[in-house]
């Protein structure tokens, strides 16, 4: 297994940070008795994990080749792949539910797990194994595409297994929609930022370690619907970040949850409005 990661950015800036506060601030905690709303849907498709008739695919058996997945559904991965990638591409209607069961999948160019086309992506982490993925800091042909699990459309991390994610290059899980990770076990670290959904991230009941030279978590855009919001419901989140330990485009929601944050300049920051309730956000 990969534990060696070039933190020494990161962790030479973390006695900057003990000096910092988060930026919501007092203000920020105002709104913290204001209701509770669920900005992002949980659908039942988001918490199922248990595949139906699902098609097996063993990486043992790929060699370092491009692993491309056509068929929508329920998908059931194994093995490793020293090398290559896992690609998925179905019609931009169709659902593809990814079961990782014990998977140790290493690029050599580009992604670990790319996901070109689909109209969402269930990632499992199936309970009782170890899934590793690793990118390769060469992204010759891969530049929008830039985090070691990256998606177009919207991912879902769900399962009770254990998820580490390497990202060299930049990123560590992306998504240009939404992100949910549903009680998930996940350890990450990135160059970049170790989770970014563009469009909003929903964390609930996780377990979430994140080491990142730049943003924890982060949403990048602005709209209805929450769009950009950042969103932590229970669970036990930790950040080491190089820069802001959680962005949020728009608001952000903490509760029943948490948090330690280490971060060289703000531990939140919220672009919108912060809810935190009281005992999150450690000190």
């Amino acid at each position: 297994m990969k534990r060696r990661y070039r933190t020494g950015h990161v962790l030479s800036l973390l006695c900057a940070a003990l000096l910092l506060t988060a930026c919501a601030g007092e203000d920020a905690k105002a709104g913290q008795e204001e209701a509770w709303q669920d900005v992002f849907p949980i659908t039942g498709q988001d918490e199922r994990t248990q595949p139906q008739e699902p098609w097996e695919v063993n990486l043992d058996a790929c060699g370092k080749d491009r692993v491309l997945l056509t068929q929508a559904g329920d998908i059931w991965l194994s093995g490793s792949l020293e090398g290559g990638q896992v690609v998925v591409d179905v019609d931009e209607d169709e659902l593809v539910h990814l079961y990782l069961a014990g998977v140790n999948i290493s690029s050599g160019q580009g992604p670990a797990i790319l996901i070109e086309e689909a109209s969402k992506v269930i990632v499992t982490l199936v309970s009782g194994t170890e899934n590793v993925l690793s990118d390769s800091p060469d992204y010759t042909g891969y530049e929008e595409s830039r985090a070691c699990l990256y998606s177009v459309s919207d991912l879902t991390i769900n399962g009770e297994g254990i998820l580490r994610v390497y990202g060299y290059h930049e990123d560590g899980v992306r998504s240009k929609d939404r992100i949910r990770l549903l009680g998930a076990n996940i350890e990450v670290q990135a160059k970049g930022d170790g989770v970014r959904g563009n469009d909003g991230i929903l964390a609930v009941d996780m377990t979430l370690d994140i080491q990142s030279e730049q943003n924890g978590l982060r949403t990048a855009n602005q709209g209805a619907d929450g769009r950009g919001a950042v969103e932590i419901r229970g669970g036990a989140l930790s950040v080491i970040a190089g820069k802001n330990g959680i962005y949020a485009a728009s608001d952000l929601y903490m509760r029943d949850c948490t948090c330690s944050v280490s971060s060289v300049e703000e531990k939140v920051r919220a672009e919108g409005t912060a809810h935190i309730a009281d005992g999150c956000l450690r000190e």
